[in-house]
């Protein structure tokens, strides 16, 4: 799980280096679903538009990038755009098995000039420009390493970090991780199968999906088959693929989905990720969450996750101020995002002013007590 992240001089985070702590406070509340091991299940950011929330999920899906994207990557694109430094980097803290995993990198120019990864107390692999040592089983001495590919993926693809445990479940976690982006209906993950929801209804059926309905009250249910049932009014048949179909409790007539609603399209679309993060230990990041749900359905998709899930963990950015609740999330789980001119990004986690679990914390966001609150004009002149 991540326990930490630290960014400088990425993006809108610039001046200084800002931490982002992942693992729990005081408060004792949701401990049983939103808390594993003493470190949250997630986070959620909210603020106006523009000011650096999908730049922190930027800093997470970069480390897949990094590790596990054939594609060359632009660096470029990652750098502040604020200074006239060139040089960006990020610091990660994970806890995989109760051991730290440490993993640091930082990019100068385009190039990779520094990683360095440690399990425990261990340093296990320090690369300076274009040499390395790697300490897991033996001590070994790389040179001439290319400044574009990260050393660390080297390692485990050439010698699968030599069965270390720990380094492989780290792998294991990363690699299943899933990234969805709403605002461009895209989903990225390394097996992707897993995720699409066709591919999901090929591999599992429908039993999950349709157990989820009924879990949480939702008066629908699905079928996926190549043809509709005979007592349809409407008929339809594809012999080459299966076609999905929503069916409202009460009738019996099953409707294609691609005359379904956009809350349902991207329902099916969004929920198979949050099903398979749940069965496998992995992050999920959710940038724009809730395009099209309505919010109690929002509020019953995350609520699920959090108590069905053990060690995965969503991160994600929404403008629905109704997440804002202390029955689905505590306040050590969310931070408001601002920008300075001269701070660049800031995050203030809605912990730091202690409000009691009987307080609306949506209330106290849209008054201003946590700040990330977008102030706009709303009265003109005729």
């Amino acid at each position: 799980m991540l326990k930490r992240i630290t960014f400088n001089n990425f993006k809108t985070f610039f001046n200084k280096p800002t931490s982002i702590d992942f693992t729990k406070t005081n408060y004792k509340f949701l401990e049983d679903t939103n808390v594993y091991n003493d470190v949250l299940k997630g986070a959620l950011f909210v603020g106006e538009n523009a000011l650096g929330k999908t730049n922190i999920l930027d800093g997470i899906t970069i480390l897949f990038n990094i590790l596990f994207s054939n594609s060359e990557i632009d660096y470029n694109s990652y750098s502040s755009f604020y200074t006239d430094n060139s040089y960006f980097s990020i610091d990660y803290l994970f806890e995989i098995d109760d051991v730290d995993v440490n993993y640091f990198f930082k990019i100068d120019s385009s190039k990779i000039v520094e990683e360095k990864l440690l399990v425990g107390e261990k340093e296990c692999i320090r690369r300076i420009g274009n040499s390395a040592i790697v300490n897991i089983n033996n001590q070994r001495t790389f040179n001439d390493l290319s400044d574009k590919v990260s050393f660390i993926r080297r390692v485990y693809f050439d010698t699968g970090f030599y069965d270390d445990k720990i380094l492989n479940d780290w792998f294991s976690f990363l690699k299943r991780s899933i990234i969805l982006r709403s605002n461009e209906k895209d989903i990225i993950c390394s097996e992707p199968n897993m995720i699409m929801a066709n591919d999901f209804l090929n591999k599992y059926g429908t039993d999950r999906i349709n157990a989820f309905f009924k879990e949480i009250g939702y008066k629908e249910s699905i079928l996926y088959d190549y043809e509709t049932p005979t007592t349809n009014i409407y008929k339809i048949k594809n012999d080459k693929e299966k076609i999905l179909f929503f069916k409202k409790d009460g009738t019996n007539q099953y409707i294609p989905s691609f005359f379904e609603s956009n809350g349902n399209k991207s329902l099916i679309s969004t929920l198979p990720s949050f099903l398979k993060a749940i069965d496998n230990e992995c992050m999920i990041v959710v940038d724009e969450f809730s395009s099209g749900l309505h919010n109690e359905l929002e509020e019953c998709v995350l609520k699920y996750f959090f108590t069905h899930s053990k060690t995965s963990q969503v991160f994600l950015t929404s403008h629905s101020t109704n997440l804002l609740n202390n029955a689905l999330m505590r306040p050590d789980q969310i931070y408001a995002v601002s920008f300075s001119s001269k701070k660049g990004t800031i995050l203030h986690r809605f912990s730091d002013e202690s409000p009691r679990q009987a307080q609306n914390i949506e209330k106290m966001y849209l008054n201003g007590t946590f700040g990330g609150l977008p102030k706009y004009k709303k009265f003109f002149k005729i």
